[in-house]
């Protein structure tokens, strides 16, 4: 499973490399990520809003929204993080489930025009990524 994360060599201006190189790696990484993007969301909705291109009209339901979301994303990339060896695969199917379930509404979203199309590419990128990993990583789990 190397071969979808290729590892690129930065040591020579100084940067470790810290780039994913298996979908274990990324399995672990995916996590934090989500600690992270809940963590702006909860705090700063309106910023986030912004960045996925989302209109400032009716920011009320907007930031409840957002942060329903990054809620939800921070409690399951801190039940993923703390969770011990034998319960982690619990969380990764339930990370699994949310990601698709949030890849098929945005793509309802973005195809009936609730939101813009572009929002809806953007916030895909999060949740593709999360169902693509989250995926794989069962097909590893499961063939093991």
């Amino acid at each position: 499973m190397r071969f979808l994360f290729p590892a690129v060599d930065d040591s020579s201006m100084g940067i470790p490399v810290t780039t994913p190189t298996s979908v274990d790696d990324a399995s672990r990484v995916l996590p934090w990520f989500r600690v992270v993007f809940g963590t702006i969301g909860l705090l700063s909705p309106s910023l986030l809003g912004r960045w996925y291109g989302l209109p400032a009209t009716d920011e009320g339901s907007l930031e409840v929204a957002l942060r329903y979301a990054c809620i939800r994303a921070l409690g399951l990339g801190l039940g993923q993080l703390t969770a011990s060896a034998d319960r982690r695969p619990d969380w990764d199917r339930i990370a699994l489930l949310v990601d698709t379930l949030d890849t098929l509404v945005l793509v309802e979203a973005g195809i009936r025009g609730r939101i813009p199309r572009r929002s809806a590419l953007v916030m895909l990128t999060g949740t593709v990524t999360g169902t693509v990993v989250g995926a794989l990583r069962q097909r590893c789990v499961t063939t093991a």
